[in-house]
């Protein structure tokens, strides 16, 4: 008797993440990942139930996003006080 593949739930939040990203039909992303056909929906829907708790994935999406943006301007005055410093030390 042929067992079932089992995936890790990590390998599943990838895959969904991949197929909303992608904008690629769900019988693509199948293909090219070497899943079975309508898996990726039942994933979808599971890390979605899962997730109403914790807010939706868009909405980790759009805190990632800003976290990331926040980190981009905090990096940005950090290099411009290391240029201003830098040019300080550098003038006779």
């Amino acid at each position: 008797m042929k067992r079932r593949k089992q995936y890790t739930t990590e390998f599943k939040r990838e895959s969904v993440q991949y197929l909303i990203s992608s904008g690629k039909s769900q019988n693509l992303v199948c293909q090219e990942l070497g899943l079975p056909n309508g898996i990726l929906g039942r994933w979808k829907k599971e890390l979605d139930q899962n997730q109403t708790e914790t807010g939706s994935l868009q909405d980790v999406r759009d805190k990632r996003i800003q976290e990331l943006e926040r980190e981009v301007q905090n990096l940005k005055q950090q290099r411009d006080i290391l240029k201003k410093a830098m040019g300080i030390t550098l003038s006779p």
